[in-house]
C-alpha cells in the first residue's frame, strides 16, 4: 500500500502487488492510536494496515462484500458490516475472529462500537438497527 502525505492525500495498494483488494475499497477507518488503518472492501474482505508503512498486518474475510470496518475505542477489535449479512468481531493484533453476529434479514450496512466499547450497533437493509453486547455477541433488546 502506498501512503501519500500532504493536502490531497490518498491510500492506494502498490500497483501488482499481492496485497491489493481486487475491488473498490468502501470505507477506511484509523486505530484510536492512529497506528493502524481497517479499509472495508467489495472484494469480500477487510483488510488490516500499518499506517506508517503501509504494510498488510490481516485480510479479514467475509462471504460478500464488506461495507465498514471500525475499531473498538481501546484499538484491540474490529468490527466488520457485510452484504453476506453479519457483522463479524475481529481482534486485531492477531486478525483472529471473535465472534459473527446474525439476526439482519438482509445486507448489514455498517457497525460501530459504543464509546465504552461495550456495545456494538448494527444496521442493514431490513429496515432495522441492531444493538449487541460486545463481549458476549449477543442482540440486546431495546
Amino acid at each position: 500500500m502506498t501512503v501519500r502525505r500532504g493536502c490531497g492525500c490518498r491510500i492506494r495498494p502498490t500497483a501488482g502487488n499481492s496485497e491489493r483488494p481486487s475491488g473498490p475499497v468502501n470505507q477506511a477507518s484509523f486505530s484510536p492510536d492512529g497506528k493502524r488503518i481497517a479499509t472495508a472492501g467489495a472484494d469480500c474482505t477487510s483488510r488490516l494496515w500499518d499506517a506508517e508503512s503501509g504494510r498488510l498486518l490481516a485480510t479479514l474475510a467475509h462471504a460478500a462484500a464488506v461495507n465498514t470496518a471500525n475499531f473498538s475505542p481501546n484499538g484491540k477489535r474490529i468490527v466488520t458490516a457485510s452484504y453476506d449479512r453479519t457483522a463479524k468481531v475481529w481482534e486485531t493484533a492477531t486478525g483472529t475472529l471473535l465472534a459473527t453476529l446474525t439476526g439482519h434479514a438482509g445486507w448489514v450496512y455498517t457497525a460501530a462500537f459504543s464509546p465504552d466499547g461495550k456495545r456494538i450497533v448494527t444496521a442493514g437493509a431490513d429496515h432495522t438497527a441492531m444493538v449487541w453486547d460486545a463481549g458476549r455477541a449477543i442482540c440486546l433488546p431495546l
